[in-house]
Order: C-alpha cells, then sequence, then structure tokens
C-alpha cells in the first residue's frame, strides 16, 4: 500500500571506504546454535568471513558465500552470508564480517537466544512498512525528506524511543515494506535502507515477510539477495529472480522461545512467482509445516502466521477483493490448524 506522502529526497554522501563491508544485519539460524549474518561491499566480492568469540579480541571464524549483484544500472555490487555455529545459548558474542580485501566491519556484538528468567517474557518487536525515508519507528530523528536515517541521524535525538531503543529485544519482525522501493535510484534506497537498519539490525536478528512494494522486477531482486540469510525451510528451496536463483524466503519457519512463526508472501496472490514457487506450492508446504508445529505444541505452544497484506480489515478498496483473495485460500488453513494469530503490514497512514 501506497499513502506515504510525497516529498522531494536527497540522497546523502557517504564516508565509507569504496569496498569496506556495509548494511550488516543479521538472522537467527537454522538451530538454536547458529546465527547467520549478511554484508554487502559495493566494489569486490573477495571472501565472505565472520569472526566471532566470548570477548572482542573473536578467536572462531566461518567462511560464507558471495553473490554478485547485476540489476541496478550503472554499478554492481555483493552480498555476503556467513554463519556464526556452535553458539552456546544466553551467551554473549562480539563479531566482525569482512575479508582482506575489503577489509572488515566494527565489531558488534549479539546475545544468542537469550534465556529470560522465569515469568520474564520474551521481547519480540513486529513492525511493518517502515521505508527509507519516513521510517519513524526506528528513531525520532528519522524524516520525510531525507533517505538517511543511520546512526549518526539517530544519536542526534532521544535514543529511549524506536527501535534504536530495543537492543534488548530476542526478535525483530519486519512484515514487508522495507525502502519505498529497494531499487529506487539504481538500488541507492535499498542502500539507505540496509545502512539505516544496521544499528539496530547488527544486534538483535532482524526477520522478515515480503511485501508489496518487494514486487517489481528489481525490487523483488534486491529483497531476495537482501535477506537471502533467512533460515529458509521452504520447498522449493530457491527462488529465481532477475539477478538468479537464490534462498527463497518467499515463505519459511522458524521457532524462537514460546512461538513458532511462519513467513508468508501475501503476494503469491497477487502475481509474484517464478513458475516453482506458487501458491499451490506455499499451500502443501504449509499444511506440513503446520502439522509438525502443532506436533511440537507441548514445546512451542504458539503459532503465528504473519505476511504482508491484510485477510482481515475494513479500512479502504484493499479491505474487499484484495483481503478476500487471500482470506479465501487462508482462512480454512487457519482454523483447521488451529493458528493463533494471523499478523500483517500494509494497512497505515
Amino acid at each position: 500500500m501506497n499513502v506515504r506522502g510525497l516529498a522531494v529526497l536527497f540522497l546523502a554522501g557517504t564516508s565509507l571506504a569504496a569496498s569496506a563491508p556495509e548494511q550488516v544485519h543479521l538472522a537467527l539460524g537454522k538451530t538454536t546454535d547458529v546465527l547467520n549474518v549478511e554484508w554487502v561491499t559495493q566494489e569486490r566480492g573477495g571472501d565472505a568471513t565472520v569472526e566471532w568469540g566470548l570477548t572482542p579480541a573473536l578467536g572462531q571464524s566461518g567462511a560464507g558465500n558471495t553473490r554478485v549483484f547485476t540489476q541496478d544500472a550503472g554499478r554492481t555490487w555483493y552480498t555476503h552470508v556467513a554463519s556464526m555455529t556452535a553458539l552456546k545459548t544466553n551467551t554473549l558474542y562480539y563479531y566482525k564480517v569482512g575479508d582482506s580485501a575489503n577489509g572488515y566491519s566494527a565489531v558488534f556484538n549479539v546475545t544468542n537466544r537469550r534465556q529470560r528468567a522465569a515469568g520474564e517474557p520474551y521481547r519480540h518487536v513486529l513492525f511493518g512498512d517502515m521505508g527509507s525515508s519516513c521510517a519513524f519507528s526506528l528513531c525520532e530523528a528519522c524524516t520525510q525528506s531525507s533517505y538517511t536515517c543511520d546512526a549518526s541521524t539517530c544519536a542526534t535525538n532521544r535514543t529511549n524511543v524506536g527501535l534504536i531503543s530495543e537492543h534488548d529485544a530476542d526478535m525483530f519482525l519486519h512484515v514487508g515494506d522495507f525502502g519505498y522501493n529497494l531499487d529506487t535510484n539504481d538500488g541507492a534506497v535499498g542502500d539507505h535502507f540496509f545502512r539505516n537498519v544496521e544499528q539496530v539490525a547488527a544486534y538483535v536478528p532482524y526477520m522478515v515477510s515480503h511485501g508489496n512494494h518487494e514486487d517489481g522486477a528489481g525490487a523483488l531482486a534486491h529483497y531476495m539477495e537482501g535477506f537471502r540469510l533467512m533460515p529458509s525451510n521452504a520447498i522449493p528451496p530457491t527462488y529465481t529472480t532477475t539477478n538468479g536463483a537464490t534462498t527463497n524466503s518467499m515463505y519459511f519457519s522458524w521457532d524462537h522461545g514460546l512461538v513458532h512463526y511462519i513467513a508468508m508472501s501475501t503476494e503469491l496472490w497477487f502475481g509474484v512467482t517464478d513458475g516453482n514457487t506458487t501458491i499451490a506450492s506455499f499451500v502443501a508446504w504449509v499444511k506440513d509445516d503446520l502439522t509438525k508445529a502443532n506436533a511440537n505444541r507441548h514445546n512451542v505452544p504458539w503459532v503465528v502466521v504473519h505476511g504482508h497484506r491484510s485477510i482481515y480489515c475494513s479500512c479502504d478498496g484493499d479491505c474487499h477483493a484484495d483481503a478476500y483473495k487471500v482470506r479465501a485460500t487462508m482462512e480454512p488453513i487457519l482454523f483447521d490448524y488451529g493458528v493463533d494469530f494471523f499478523i500483517n503490514g500494509h494497512e497505515h497512514n
């Protein structure tokens, strides 16, 4: 949904070295002892390496993989994904990413699968439709007139409100619509989005689902490559965009604490497909996933499905034909398998 105000936006310059690691963001791994990390270099590919340890001296390292991105006019850039493995739960780790050719990032830190005290709730922060400009959920200093709202921007205002105050969160979940749009200005808007969220996403796993502003060919390629670190268990396991085949993050699931989360792309109902990932492939996969989740309710009692568009709403035209289109398929599944919540974005001012 695009009801965001019009403004003249400017692209601020950056002091980053040409190929320095940037846009660092985390995701949960497929098992509780793994965290995935992704980052970007602008001019050289190099090797994908993450180093981590219990102190800033680090001490452990792991190799990852690099993919070239060729869909922005006039430039070629690279995404890198690596995993920190054999991690202990409830343990603070320090890490950095990069390689000898491109240099390394700053040292960040993350607590792997924090174990809350008895009676203390987990802290899952859910939101959607944030944008590069108008990212008011990120911090109070974000504006409509600039795509830039990075750590230096947010430091100029209160830091005890917005996502920047949530470094104690266990997980972020962004339910679609990221940069408005990730491929705008030959991908510069996507760069700003990932630079902006690095100040939170490099410290807390940043989980996602696909939105309608990632539907166009360029935006979809940016989404799939920018979030290919997700712990996807989709069938089929890859999705092909104009940039090639990569991790299928159109739908996947994971557990965190007492919740089983299922990410789904509502955009499958609106023509987004590579011919292999379809409504039919999703329905077959989600029924199997929900069967397994229900068998594990004694350990993980809550089941949450999330996507971008509404299946129930009453505010505008989206709530008629569009909502019904997804609801006709999903409502019987949600009821038959006892899903506790369906969470979406899309409707906003």
